[in-house]
This record gives C-alpha cells, structure tokens and sequence, in this order.
C-alpha cells in the first residue's frame, strides 16, 4: 500500500474488509504509526474471533476506536456486521461503485488488493462516513422475503412470457406448453401469495413498521409491495427523509447534462438508481394516472405544457413521493382535500 496522505483522522484505526462467501481479507491501518496490516479469514464466527485475536496483538480492542469499511454483498456481510455491532465498532457500509470511481485509474484485482484499496478509500473520506446501526429485527425479515418476492415476479414473469410467445407464432405448441408448465406457474403464483401474505403478517404485529405502512398507504395508488419497499430501503424512514433525496435514490430526479455551447441535452434521470424501487414506483404512477382524476390531470397538464409523456410520468413520480415523505414527517394520514395541485 502507498504511504499514507497527511489527512485529519477521527479513529486511530480503520479496517478494509473485502468480503466473499467464504473468506475476508482485512486490511488495518493504524493511522498513528502510519502501517498498515494486511490478513485472510473465514466468513464464519471462528473467523471473526480470530479476526479480533489478530488486532489485539497489535494494539487494537476491536471496539467504538475502530472504523470498518466494506462494500454492499448482500447476505455475505450480514453475521459480520452483526458482530462488529455486538462489539461497538463503527461499521460503514458503501456501495462499491462508489469506492470504484473515487479511485481514478487502477490496475490489478485481488482480494487483497480490494481490501487494501478499501482501507484508503475509508481513511481518505472517513469524514463522510455513513455509520449502520442495529437492523431492526422486522426490517431485515422484510428485506429478505421482498428479494424472495423479485425473485419468484421474474422466475413467473420469464415463463409467462416465453409461453406468451409461442402462442403467439404457434397457438397449438403454446398450448401445449402452457399445459405442461400449469404446475409450475401454480406453483410460482402459491408461492408469492404466500410471501406477500407472510409480509404483511410481519408489518401486523410491529406496531413502528404498521404506523409506518399506514402513513404511506394512506397516498392513493401507493400499495402494499411499495409501502414496503420504502419502508424497507430508508430503513424504516431513519434515512432519505427528503422528497428530494429520495427522489435521486429512485432514479426519477431530473437532472441537467450540459456543457459549453455544443452539448445541451433535455433534462433526465439518472442510471445510478434502486432499479427495483423505480419499477415498483412507476406501476404505482401509472395506476394513479389511469385510476384517479386528480393525478390524471396532472399528468395531462404537463403533458400540455409541452413535455414529454415519459417526463410527465416521472413528474407524477416524484409528486406521488413527496407526498409519502409529507405523511411521514407530519405523521398523520394523507387527505386529499389538503393538498393544492
């Protein structure tokens, strides 16, 4: 690793952790003596003992002194983060395209490299540090059955459309085919049924999460899958409380991309977006449009001011979440009747 950039330290130690299946490299730098320590672990609990065996030989109690850093891997990452949490350490969780472009130009790719890259990127910006705090037990049972739920929309969603296909080229085949797979897609369509009713039995008996959903199924055409999302990805609304923010998360912010006096393009979204959250809040707009007058004028009154219908919708989009966030912060139903446009 490079010699350390003369910065303003917070904690005496930052740990990178480049996180695998079945293993984690480490890299500690101890920002008083300016080193760094590089190691490899198990992802298991006899690892993460030893991962604190290790940092106590060299002078670190592995507690709230102590700023880890690693990348979003799903499930992966979960038992340590947990582990770090039991213990008080600071734990700051980052998205690794993030880490990736705050880089510049790099060569190379190892774990331990990753880790090493990590620990500087954690040491650099540690002033930006976006710290996790315990998930509540509700949220993280949601987060997991909402991905079982994505899961099962595009495994039902591939084979409806594969069987939609072949009756289209081949009435007699698709039949066929929409026969032998009847088990399957009965399957599939038991099984979300299933997941969507166990998800809304775990927001019944929480009381914070079912005020929360209550809140914001309170906005016409927000559903249940929706509300959960929400609910789910700002943390029980602990985060993003801004319509603004949240809209930049979603991926329905407009923003402008010019420069000089050659490039002038039309305002639009961003890629770097929850995708999943984006396509749930776009069939919630267009219910909205279709179902109620109110938002069905909106949508044609920009429509009329000369803008595009994709742009249009996203208007409603955005319109739809900052009416979420306006419940959420006033803590008290959605009415109509209050509302100007």
């Amino acid at each position: 690793m490079k010699k350390l950039a003369l910065t303003q330290t917070l904690y005496p130690y930052i740990v990178g952790v480049d996180v695998s299946k079945e293993s984690i490299d480490v890299c500690m730098i101890d920002t008083a003596q300016d080193r760094c320590e590089s190691k490899v672990l198990t992802n298991t609990k006899e690892g993460y003992m030893k991962l604190k065996q290790w940092m106590k030989r060299l002078g670190n109690d592995v507690d709230n002194q102590t700023l880890f850093c690693m990348e979003h891997t799903g499930i992966y990452t979960r038992n340590l983060v947990k582990y770090l949490l039991s213990r008080g350490c600071k734990v700051w969780m980052e998205s690794s395209l993030h880490i990736k472009r705050s880089m510049g130009l790099v060569r190379g790719k190892t774990d331990k490299i990753d880790a090493e890259r990590i620990a500087m990127f954690a040491y650099t910006h540690q002033k930006e540090a976006k710290l996790v705090t315990m998930t509540h037990a509700t949220l993280d049972r949601l987060q997991y059955l909402m991905r079982t739920r994505v899961r099962l929309m595009k495994g039902l969603q591939s084979q409806e459309k594969a069987i939609n296909e072949m009756e289209y080229f081949d009435k007699k085949a698709g039949r066929e085919m929409r026969m032998m797979c009847r088990q399957a897609l009965e399957g599939l369509n038991k099984s979300l049924a299933k997941v969507e009713a166990k998800m809304l039995e775990l927001v019944s008996i929480d009381r914070e999460v079912r005020a929360l959903y209550e809140l914001i199924t309170s906005v016409k055409s927000v559903g249940k899958v929706l509300a959960i999302d929400l609910i789910v990805y700002t943390h029980g609304f602990t985060r993003m409380l801004d319509g603004r923010k949240l809209a930049c998360y979603c991926g329905v912010a407009p923003f402008e991309y010019r420069s000089g006096t050659s490039i002038h393009s039309p305002s639009g979204t961003s890629q770097f977006a929850n995708k999943i959250l984006k396509s749930h809040l776009h069939m919630a707009s267009m219910n909205a449009i279709r179902c109620h007058q109110e938002l069905r004028e909106y949508y044609l009154r920009k429509v009329e001011e000369g803008k595009g219908k994709m742009s249009a919708i996203n208007a409603v989009r955005n319109k739809l979440l900052h009416r979420i966030v306006a419940v959420v912060k006033r803590g008290t139903p959605y009415v109509e009747k209050l509302d100007k446009k």
